[in-house]
């Protein structure tokens, strides 16, 4: 798990807000940023928490949708991947804080946030290939229908 502090000093890294002596993201340039960003990250939170690997499991029927605490400080946790922490989090945090401060920067952030978002989800776990019955016939016999594997394959282009 990464902290709320993680994830802002990644994203002021981003945003080349850092202190250009001492590398450190906390000083007085940066302080705004500091308090806007548990707020910021909790409108991210449930956009990304379906695609980390601490989403729980539903296949056992719960109907509670699963949402995550909201932070309050920077020193709170993450119940979150580090994909997510790492990769997707800072993009979004830099985005929301630049939005009007820099509108072109923070374009490139949300471009490179939905995109890592978009990397998180296509790597889910997949829940398995199962075959489908042919419910519907089709590919032995002597009729038109089963020569060309039934209606899906052209019967309709008949017409």
């Amino acid at each position: 798990m990464a902290s709320v502090q993680d994830v802002f000093d990644m994203a002021i890294h981003l945003m080349d807000a850092q202190n250009e002596s001492t590398g450190a993201t906390r000083t007085t340039d940066t302080n705004e940023y500091a308090l806007r960003t548990p707020n910021i990250l909790n409108t991210l939170l449930d956009e990304v928490y379906p695609y980390s690997d601490t989403y729980p499991d539903l296949s056992d029927g719960t109907k509670t949708r699963p949402s995550l605490v909201s932070v309050t400080s920077l020193d709170d946790y993450l119940d979150l991947d580090y994909y997510i922490c790492r990769n997707v989090l800072p993009y979004g945090l830099a985005w929301l804080l630049l939005t009007e401060e820099n509108p072109q920067q923070s374009n490139l952030f949300c471009q490179t946030y939905l995109k890592n978002l978009n990397t998180a989800k296509s790597r889910l776990p997949s829940s398995g290939i199962e075959s489908v019955e042919d419910v519907y016939g089709g590919g032995g016999g002597d009729n038109y229908l089963s020569r060309w594997g039934g209606i899906e394959y052209g019967w309709f282009g008949q017409w």
